[in-house]
């Protein structure tokens, strides 16, 4: 699912209320060109000031992929991850929470980038089909643990594992994100090397090899001997050796 803010009408409505209230107790106000501005921006002052007060709301709408196996296994994944963020709520320890917030902001990016282009779930089935229900799991059976009334050797060397372990399972979900952008970055790599080549066709830039010959020729010019000059007597210089 993806996040989509809804507006409220409630201020659009308080606005247009201004208007008939005027119209109603002061019709001949209206009337007036300085009555229609100051009423204008009453009307605007109080949308803004409804904006504030009613922001709307935010709903989760369903990513569709056209496919209603693949929209139950993305919708059913989001839950799992939402329960990651509530275990992160009930559990004080830093050190779990910095790893869940790790595990929830990539868990997030990756369904973001679903919801563009679902066709890269095949690219996410290791995270969906056991990094995320697996974290899950092991979160659930901390808390438990956790609360127990009495925390015997067993028990806290259970926490003590699961503790140890979400440093990896947030590496997994970092690295399950990051692998979304594989094919992104092969297809920028290529747009950029057409662009170049295009560019040096149109000699807008100069390619390497260009700038070595360039850097070559000056150089060898600059290091050619000199031809010896001699003056004549009425001060005309020639030059020998010259052709």
């Amino acid at each position: 699912m993806k996040k989509v803010h809804i507006k409220s009408a409630i201020p659009i409505y308080l606005a247009a209320a201004l208007w008939l209230l005027v119209g109603l107790i002061a019709p001949k106000f209206l009337m007036k060109l300085s009555g229609l501005l100051i009423t204008a921006g009453l009307s605007l002052a109080v949308y803004v000031a409804g904006m504030k007060l009613f922001p709307g709301r935010d709903v989760e709408q369903a990513i569709s992929t056209g496919d209603a196996a693949v929209d139950r296994e993305i919708a059913k994944a989001r839950e799992r991850l939402e329960n990651l963020r509530k275990a992160n709520e009930a559990i004080p320890d830093p050190e779990i929470s910095r790893n869940l917030d790790r595990m929830y902001a990539s868990g997030a990016q990756i369904f973001n980038e679903l919801s563009r282009d679902p066709r890269k779930i095949a690219l996410v089935r290791r995270f969906m089909n056991y990094y995320l229900p697996t974290s899950e799991k092991l979160m659930e059976q901390y808390q438990v643990l956790m609360n127990a009334t009495t925390k015997g050797e067993n028990i806290t060397n259970a926490m003590g594992t699961i503790e140890r372990s979400l440093g990896l399972a947030a590496n997994a979900f970092e690295k399950c994100a990051d692998n979304l952008y594989k094919d992104d970055e092969m297809d920028i790599d290529a747009e950029i090397k057409v662009m170049q080549t295009m560019l040096t066709g149109d000699n807008l830039i100069k390619t390497e090899m260009n700038s070595i010959l360039e850097t070559s020729g000056a150089a060898a010019q600059a290091t050619a001997p000199q031809e010896p000059e001699k003056t004549t007597k009425d001060g005309i210089r020639l030059t020998l050796g010259g052709h």
